[in-house]
């Protein structure tokens, strides 16, 4: 029998549910899917919001934070329980205290041996770089020190960046870099000026891949590492109002920067534009009516030149694929290729329908979080390989809230209207 594997949750111990259907959205799978296991969460456990945005799989376990309400105010916890049963392998990882956070992203970081990853910040202000095992213990802590928020980073070659700043007797900002491996260890520390890189109010950030994001008022450069800053792979101007979109559809959340084949690649801007609103005094309300918004995609070659822009509506959903992205637009889903030209398209009935990508393979998904719909369309030709119609499997009336790590294996999150939670897992066929 496969292994299946096992779910890190946030909150107290949870509780076997039964198959079919049951308290809290229990479901039937349909003919063609397997419910495996329904489980019931304790009802101070808030982790609705985070299954998709957070949930993240390695080795055998998937992580999420959430938030667990307690007479001492609320604090983030960390839970393990087995797939299969629900009664082995359990631990918990609890903040101590309210005021003893997540780094500002909320996120814990994994790697293949199902370790993880993230900043706690201590009451005292100070940092720590902190990583806990597949079993819940602390593998390490390495001390960061107090100052400016940090960020932390992770890099696809294993390696963990923190990012801080401090400030020269010019009042110039320096950037500093610190590399750490899956150790704890320093690697090594850089610092740069903004200023360095052709642009003193540029902001700095790490991408997944390794590159470096240099985002100023009025243009962005993308370099090679922070062991190659000299000259940028990609530089594009942009207007004042003009931001870089936030990918909140793939497994790699931040910053709308994908790479396609053939090294490749694809941005999505975000403009608001507000040049014709009047300068209000503080607290009045701006008048959205002369606020303009809008979205474009740009795609450039592995040489950094631009081969072509199209605009978006900021509604519009995106998600790249291996070569080339998809758009939705209501329960419109469309394919293009890298050279923007429309290969496939769909239509799918249903409301609030959010089309993402499934956290380890390359297939796309389309859910919806009031009628319990979920599909996985294949990024080649739209075409369907998994369905699951919850609203037809149960007669319960339920939010639901999907994380799918690929090949069929399906988590649902679903609220009753008593408030009752509960997480299943399917094998879809």
């Amino acid at each position: 029998m496969k292994k299946l594997l096992k779910p890190v949750l946030f909150g107290m111990a949870v509780t076997m549910g039964v198959s079919g259907f049951g308290p809290g959205g229990a479901h039937a799978a349909q003919s063609t899917s397997t419910l495996d296991w329904t489980y019931t969460l304790p009802a101070d456990l808030d982790m609705n919001y985070g299954v998709l945005d957070n949930g993240a799989f390695s080795g055998d376990n998937i992580y999420f934070w959430a938030i667990q309400e307690g007479a001492d105010g609320n604090k983030l916890v960390v839970q393990s329980f087995d797939q299969e049963n629900g009664d082995k392998d359990n631990w918990t990882y609890a903040f101590k205290d309210s005021k003893e956070i997540l780094n500002s992203s909320g996120q814990v970081f994994s790697d293949k041996q199902g370790n993880s990853y993230f900043l706690r910040i201590a009451a005292d202000g100070k940092y720590k770089l902190v990583s806990l095992n597949a079993e819940g213990k602390i593998r390490w802590q390495t001390p960061l020190g107090a100052g400016t928020v940090k960020q932390l980073y992770p890099v696809n070659n294993g390696d963990l960046v923190v990012s801080d700043s401090v400030q020269t007797k010019n009042f110039e900002v320096v950037n500093v870099f610190s590399t750490y491996g899956s150790d704890g260890k320093l690697k090594n520390t850089k610092q740069v000026k903004a200023s360095d890189l052709g642009d003193k109010n540029a902001m700095l950030s790490v991408l997944p891949d390794g590159r470096v994001q240099a985002k100023g008022p009025n243009k962005l450069q993308l370099f090679k590492s922070l062991n190659d800053l000299k000259k940028p792979v990609l530089t594009h101007n942009i207007s004042q109002w003009t931001n870089i979109a936030l990918n909140s559809r793939t497994d790699q959340f931040g910053s709308a920067i994908f790479t396609l084949s053939g090294g490749q690649t694809l941005i999505r801007f975000d403009t608001t534009d507000m040049s014709a609103v009047s300068n209000t005094p503080n607290g009045q309300e701006v008048d959205s009516s002369k606020v303009k918004r809008t979205n474009s995609l740009v795609l450039f070659d592995a040489n950094g030149k631009k081969k072509w822009e199209r605009a978006l509506t900021p509604q519009q959903g995106l998600v790249p694929t291996a070569d080339g992205f998809a758009l939705q637009t209501g329960g419109k889903i469309e394919l293009y290729g890298a050279d923007n030209k429309l290969k496939n398209s769909k239509t799918v009935q249903g409301e609030d329908l959010w089309l993402a990508k499934a956290k380890t393979t390359d297939e796309l998904t389309l859910t919806s979080s009031k009628s319990g719909l979920f599909m996985t369309l294949d990024p080649k030709d739209l075409s369907v390989k998994y369905e699951l119609d919850l609203s037809k499997a149960t007669e319960t009336k339920a939010p639901y809230t999907f994380l799918y790590e690929g090949k069929g294996e399906l988590y649902v999150h679903a609220t009753d209207a008593g408030g009752s939670k509960t997480v299943s897992h399917y094998k879809l066929k």
